[in-house]
């Protein structure tokens, strides 16, 4: 039995090896065989859309953006080329990183303008020079009204001094020996006190189309290479900043204006929230855009100086006039300003496509119809992310937006876009019960506000209030009561979200005929409409 069974396994052994080493095949067995094409498709895993994570999200926020990759990113069988357009300061940022640039150029000296050059850049765009305007009193110490020229005259005459005594200066600024000289002179404290004075007056004084062109032209005379490199040193320098108010006081001596004083914040930031929500986007392809009031070279600097670059497809902004000689003009490119395209290898190509327009408040819309609509067979935005009133048109007025956030500064009243869009959340979630899915299903834009902590180095909060900066107590509304009066009007009137925009987004005082609620509210002197634009 044994030499039987011993027999059995030997044969069964020589026949396995045969069969091992026999190499002949059939004669279609080629054909048989799955091509590397069919093979790689049958193993490749279906693409799973990447989610935000982070606890420090309000939660219908968090519950919002994941909805809005799901629905409409890569892993959406409907997914159809999406793109999201965000402003930038105290949107992307917590502060205004425009504003913290001046404070570092007039710190560094960082100007390339002589002393006879720079009365014709600061009048530029201004009204009546010569009228005694209230809009100063709040900056004068002893509460006068005072002319742009009187502040223009001081300006120039302290910057002729230190441009004599410790210039001439230029774009690449002084180094930190320097500047601590220059700024023991009581003269520089009254320059650098009336350039910021002057900068807060021209955006109490005059129309945005005049104010937010005009601190640009700090930059005449500069390339935009020289203009990125200042805003790059300043994002990287206040990033670092922890948040407090800074003041200026113009010295005692004798002037035009006389004493003047100003308050501004300091320190500026990109929350991780927001590095994670651009990942998000990113990696859901859904491209990410942005569309700011601040000047392209110093956004372009923050999303670089941020690590934002490589989720960035392109930027729109505020675009000056650069000569023949590759440098900056005091007047605004209304023909040729175009935005920028971000490339992979962490640089910028000019895009070729202007905007036709300055980049705030309804020109943000035209810039997005003119510069990026194009790139996406007409369509619009899927998503948009504000904070205030020069947001307002384009995060109301295209009809694909699915999802706008709005960053809430908590000090945004009824006259303000983002005041009237954080009442419109409360609206839309307690009122209207919309989440995600049903705003869709509705065809309507969900809103929804997210709160943010502006002290120590800045980030969100787990909540639709803010912990404004120096509070101890978070906020939701500017006034609470306002804030409850238009609710109560939009519910006791069952209006829908295009109804409620439509009538409240037009400005109206408190006392107007046709006033609904008693209180002031609206934003826009005109408007389009809620969704109408394709």
């Amino acid at each position: 039995m044994k030499k039987f069974l011993a027999l059995l396994l030997a044969l069964v052994m020589v026949l396995s090896f045969a069969a091992c080493n026999n190499t002949e095949e059939p004669e279609d067995s080629q054909s048989e065989q799955p091509s590397e094409s069919e093979s790689q498709s049958e193993v490749e895993e279906p693409f799973v859309a990447v989610h935000a994570e982070r606890d420090d999200w309000a939660d219908d926020v968090k519950a919002a953006i994941n909805a809005l990759v799901d629905t409409y990113g890569k892993a959406s069988a409907t997914y159809a080329d999406p793109y999201v357009v965000f402003d930038f300061d105290n949107t992307c940022s917590i502060f205004d990183v425009e504003e913290q640039l001046a404070i570092h150029q007039l710190n560094t000296m960082t100007f390339a303008i002589a002393p006879e050059e720079l009365t014709a850049v600061l009048e530029e765009g201004l009204g009546d020079l010569e009228e005694v305007r209230d809009d100063a009193k709040a900056y004068s110490v002893k509460k006068e009204a005072v002319s742009y020229s009187a502040v223009v005259e001081d300006i120039v005459k302290a910057y002729t001094y230190l441009w004599e005594t410790y210039g001439p200066f230029t774009a690449a600024g002084l180094d930190e020996a320097k500047q601590a000289e220059v700024q023991a002179d009581p003269q520089w404290l009254e320059f650098a006190t009336k350039m910021r004075v002057m900068y807060s007056f021209v955006g109490d004084a005059e129309s945005a189309d005049v104010a937010y062109p005009w601190i640009l032209y700090w930059f005449t005379n500069m390339t935009e290479q020289e203009v990125y490199d200042l805003a790059y040193a300043s994002h990287t320098k206040y990033n670092a900043v922890e948040s407090r108010e800074d003041t200026w006081t113009s010295p005692e001596i004798e002037s035009k204006a006389g004493q003047m004083t100003v308050t501004y914040y300091m320190g500026t930031t990109v929350s991780e929230n927001v590095k994670e929500l651009w990942k998000v986007l990113d990696e859901n392809g859904i491209d990410v855009w942005v569309c700011s009031a601040s000047a392209t070279d110093p956004i372009r600097a923050a999303i670089d100086a941020w690590d934002l670059h490589q989720y960035c497809t392109g930027m729109l902004a505020m675009t000056n006039v650069v000569g023949e000689d590759g440098k900056y003009e005091h007047h605004y490119d209304y023909e040729n300003g175009c935005g920028w395209l971000a490339n992979e290898d962490g640089t910028w190509t000019r895009d070729t496509l202007p905007t036709k327009a300055q980049t705030q408040g309804v020109g943000k819309t035209t810039a997005i119809v003119n510069a990026i609509l194009p790139k996406y067979n007409n369509h619009g935005p899927v998503a948009g992310f504000m904070d205030s009133t020069g947001d307002f048109n384009f995060c109301t007025e295209f009809e694909t937006l699915r999802l706008v956030i709005c960053f809430n500064r908590a000090n945004r009243k009824l006259k303000d876009g983002g005041g009237l869009i954080a009442a419109m959340s409360k609206y839309e979630r307690d009122v209207l019960g919309y989440d995600f899915a049903k705003a869709d299903a509705a065809g309507d834009t969900l809103y929804v506000l997210q709160g943010r902590e502006e002290n120590g180095l800045r980030g969100m909060r787990n909540s639709n209030a803010t912990m404004r900066l120096g509070a101890t107590e978070e906020k939701l509304f500017a006034d609470q009561e306002s804030f409850d009066a238009i609710i109560k009007y939009w519910t006791d009137n069952n209006m829908s979200v295009k109804d409620a925009l439509d009538t409240f987004a037009i400005k109206t005082a408190a006392d107007a005929e046709g006033n609904l609620i008693g209180f002031q509210y609206g934003c826009v002197k005109t408007y389009d409409g809620y969704h109408y634009h394709a």
